[in-house]
């Protein structure tokens, strides 16, 4: 039996005046609060979790039985640090192995692994660490067990906030306010073994002052693919034009526009901007609270193996290794520029560092755009730019490049996306081995015989920038040679965004109208195309979060199968066997 217990009675000084109006532990994170997350992580270890409350104890408290969160609360009259703490839980956690996590810590790191390996060790007290410079002040011997604390030339880890104790430690404590650290030292002077567990996570912040916290806030948004978080309950989002990170939490009321870049709004805050353009604030009821942000600052990759990064207003790219990606990129990029196809200017190329510098576009993705609620004809209208462009790609540029040396989207490729469908998502994620030839061939044959121009090849919501009301195009190097429908169902059937039928209808009628198509030939094309787009974007949602660990791919996975689900039914031709398949995922996802 293993225990928990959060640390969350502190003054929060550090986070001052946020934390006159929000206790440091209910801190919103992009829509999630601090709390809940650490509860969810030693949730998934033990059941039984205590928390100790002092200052604005009644809010957390308030919080707990709101959210019915099966939390044993230890309230103290005078703070009693975090050694004072566990002493005055010491009748609940007596009796087992306990988990002990910081309440301004916000991290995913594996406590199982951490918790498994102390009670195999018999340890006394396990401290999970990491290499964190700015915090290494852990002295250790080279098996891992704690020595002493200090900044020395010795110093080489730092402590997570996260820490396992066997219970006979307890005895150690004296009655009364007291530090851990003082338990942990006392401990090693009566012989116990005081050990280290380096932990694995994918992201980990204190929250301790505000910079901090914006950063943790931000991460998350780059986790999510997107630069904007908006509450569902918030009120005029849409007057916020975003030109950085935005994220507005719940019970917010914005009552002018404004112009807004690295800006975080605390909930039940109403705002009424003072002027029309602010950056790096914390905003809360009646007080903004600047904040720095880092010089080099990395940005999200999405799906890509590449590294982005941005510096002195210049966004760098680094690949792994040469490859022809990284020429192509070059080469498509003059051409499109030449042919007013809008992508961003490439500023600097480094052979040996292996980067391209292209002109800052800024953070606001077509996907983070549509994470405000849109009046529909201002989602049209911005749909519309797109395809005026991508059409002109399609049936102008295209004629214009026929020593353009580009991959053709040929019957082999398409075969290449299908069994990567079957391979990546059916087999490998759900665990269904089948054979489904004959359908994939006969959609393979009919689209690799379509008329073929320049693809942008994956054009969804997260490769479509928008500055200043015009728009442009990333990540295009894998540009190809095939059916134009394909682009179309990238972009109005794209399972990262929500769009209505109607408006689908309408957007695909400008485009046929658009270009002078033969109506009927274009629908059974595209038809075709939905369903081939959307069994490549499914084998890359099992590949990227199986075996990429982008695990977060994963929520796009059951939006993506009720989009093929409804291709297959409003296909003109019947793939009874793809059909079949797709609904007895769609009920393993639905029993999961």
């Amino acid at each position: 039996m293993i225990k928990g217990f959060i640390l969350a009675a502190g003054y929060s000084t550090r986070l001052r005046p946020i934390t006159e109006h929000i206790p440091k532990p209910l801190m919103p994170i992009a829509g999630e609060v601090l709390l809940e997350w650490i509860f969810k992580n030693l949730n998934a270890l033990t059941t039984e979790i205590g928390i100790n409350l002092h200052y604005k104890a009644k809010k957390i408290e308030d919080y707990i039985k709101k959210q019915n969160l099966p939390l044993k609360t230890f309230y103290e009259k005078e703070i009693l640090l975090t050694g004072g703490a566990l002493w005055n839980a010491k009748n609940f956690l007596k009796d087992s192995v306990f988990v002990v996590h910081n309440g301004d810590i916000y991290s995913d790191a594996n406590i199982k692994e951490a918790a498994k390996w102390h009670i195999e060790n018999e340890n006394s007290i396990t401290l999970l660490v990491h290499d964190y410079k700015p915090h290494n002040k852990l002295i250790v011997d080279k098996d891992g067990n704690l020595l002493g604390i200090g900044n020395s030339d010795k110093s080489h880890l730092a402590f997570s906030g996260i820490a396992i104790y066997s219970p006979h430690v307890l005895e150690l404590l004296p009655e009364g306010p007291s530090s851990v650290i003082d338990l942990w030292m006392r401990a090693i002077k009566n012989g116990f073994r005081v050990s280290t567990f380096k932990i694995k996570y994918s992201f980990w912040f204190d929250i301790g002052t505000p910079g901090d916290y914006a950063s943790a806030v931000f991460d998350k948004l780059k986790r999510n693919f997107t630069s904007v978080y908006i509450h569902p309950s918030v009120c005029g989002c849409e007057l916020i034009e975003p030109e950085g990170k935005i994220v507005v939490e719940r019970d917010v009321k914005i009552n002018k526009p404004f112009k807004g870049k690295n800006i975080i709004i605390l909930p039940e805050t109403e705002f009424t901007p003072e002027n029309d353009y602010l950056s790096n604030l914390i905003i809360g009821k009646n007080f903004m609270i600047p904040f720095e942000t880092p010089p080099i600052e990395t940005l999200t990759s999405g799906g890509s193996d590449r590294k982005y990064l941005r510096e002195n207003n210049k966004v760098f790219c680094k690949w792994e290794k040469l490859s022809e990606d990284f020429e192509k990129t070059i080469a498509l990029n003059r051409f499109f520029h030449e042919k007013g196809f809008p992508v961003p200017k490439i500023l600097e190329v480094d052979i040996n560092k292996k980067t391209i510098a292209f002109e800052d576009l800024g953070d606001l993705t077509l996907y983070s755009w549509l994470q405000c609620r849109r009046r529909d004809k201002k989602i049209e209208t911005i749909y519309k730019k797109i395809l005026e462009n991508i059409g002109k790609l399609h049936w102008g540029i295209s004629k214009q490049a026929k020593n353009l040396n580009l991959l053709e989207f040929d019957y082999s490729y398409f075969r290449w996306e299908s069994n990567y469908f079957l391979q990546e998502c059916v087999k490998a994620l759900f665990k269904i081995d089948e054979n489904l030839e004959e359908e994939l061939h006969s959609i393979a044959e009919i689209l690799s015989k379509a008329k073929k121009v320049i693809l942008h090849r994956d054009l969804q919501s997260q490769n479509i920038m928008l500055k200043e009301g015009k728009v442009y195009f990333i990540d295009y190097q894998s540009a190809r040679w095939g059916p134009a429908g394909y682009d179309i169902a990238s972009l109005l059937w794209d399972p990262y965004v929500k769009l209505n039928d109607e408006m689908r209808i309408r957007l695909v009628n400008f485009y046929i109208k658009s270009h002078e198509l033969d109506e009927k030939a274009f629908l059974e094309e595209l038809s075709l195309c939905r369903i081939q787009r959307h069994m490549q974007a499914l084998g890359a949602y099992g590949f990227l979060s199986l075996k990429k660990g982008k695990r977060n791919f994963l929520k796009f996975i059951p939006d993506a199968i009720d989009l093929l689900i409804k291709d297959l039914e409003e296909c003109h031709i019947d793939f009874s066997r793809l059909k079949n398949l797709v609904f007895n995922i769609k009920k393993q996802i639905f029993n999961i």
